[in-house]
């Protein structure tokens, strides 16, 4: 989390939005890059995640966006942890900071299971990848024909944009940028996505089944974006060569697509242009590592030349 939005957080800023949605919450976060979580109980026990964003990183109105949308796919079969209500009613309840900035709270569903084990071939297998596939395949179904909302489309994305100003990396930004602009835009292919389902964003159960969570990225883009994001974080967390990484993304990218396709079906073009959404993640995330750790260790310090690598040798994680 950025040092000023760490300074104006305060326990009693956690305590009054806990107290609006009814529930005592556990005093260390569970999660705080983008946004504070806190694992939380109601009053018979229940499980919950209550979620405060500084108004630095979302406004009001892009939070209930988000939240609309997550409550309407959850409502029509979507496996996702729900988006609640707060004693008043409100899907976003507002506390004010010592600054004259806020956070938004909001509260969730506790997913069912836990994080993705890679080294258990039990969980980590085919299995899991046609699951997952036939999860973001739902997702897309829902989103076709849901009414415009109020979140950015990807080329509005801060990260992207401020990297085209960047004096090294900007040239091969402007240039990716358009070459995924000349893309068309229907809304066979572009709608609202999830933008971020990796293996952290959700868990799984002892029956196999995904519960996603974390819509926070909800933005307007190719749905092809989504796929790409499955096949660059499972080649991000191996350490295997480039020539491993790659057969087993093809791979993955088979059997995920057999679960995709009892959902939705997405035109043949869209898979040829993956490539070009695996080097949209790299410059992304380049500007992410950057910009979150003033003091960079070893281990960030080699991410961001990995990325830098790839950016301007307009390579990708991975070759489909």
């Amino acid at each position: 989390m950025e040092q000023a939005v760490e300074r104006v957080f305060t326990k009693e800023i956690l305590k009054n939005a806990a107290s609006q949605f009814g529930i005592t919450v556990e005093a260390k976060p569970v999660g705080e890059f983008e946004n504070y979580l806190f694992k939380g109980k109601l009053a018979d026990g229940t499980d919950r995640i209550l979620r405060l964003t500084h108004s630095s990183h979302r406004s009001k109105e892009e939070i209930e966006a988000e939240l609309k949308f997550l409550k309407y796919a959850r409502e029509n079969g979507a496996n996702a942890a729900g988006s609640l209500t707060s004693l008043n009613g409100n899907l976003v309840e507002v506390q004010n900071a010592s600054d004259g900035t806020s956070f938004f709270a909001s509260m969730f569903e506790w997913a069912d299971g836990q994080l993705v084990d890679r080294t258990n071939p039990a969980v980590w297998n085919d299995d899991l990848m046609y699951t997952w596939g036939k999860t973001i395949g739902k997702l897309h179904a829902l989103t076709v024909d849901y009414p415009v909302t109020n979140r950015e489309h990807w080329d509005e994305e801060a990260y992207l944009n401020e990297m085209v100003a960047d004096e090294e990396l900007g040239v091969y930004t402007k240039e990716l940028i358009e070459e995924i602009q000349s893309y068309e835009r229907k809304k066979d292919s572009y709608g609202l996505i999830h933008s971020d389902l990796h293996l952290h964003n959700f868990f799984v159960n002892d029956k196999g089944e995904i519960t996603v969570f974390d819509f926070d990225d909800l933005q307007y883009n190719y749905f092809i974006s989504d796929i790409a994001i499955v096949l660059y974080y499972t080649a991000w967390g191996s350490k295997a060569s480039f020539e491993e990484k790659s057969s087993f993304a093809k791979r993955q990218l088979e059997i995920f697509r057999k679960g995709y396709e009892t959902e939705y079906i997405l035109d043949e073009v869209w898979y040829s242009r993956i490539p070009a959404f695996l080097k949209c993640r790299d410059i992304t995330l380049y500007h992410v590592l950057n910009m979150k750790y003033d003091e960079k260790t070893p281990r960030v310090i080699e991410l961001c030349e990995e990325l830098k690598d790839r950016i301007v040798n307009r390579k990708t994680i991975v070759e489909i």
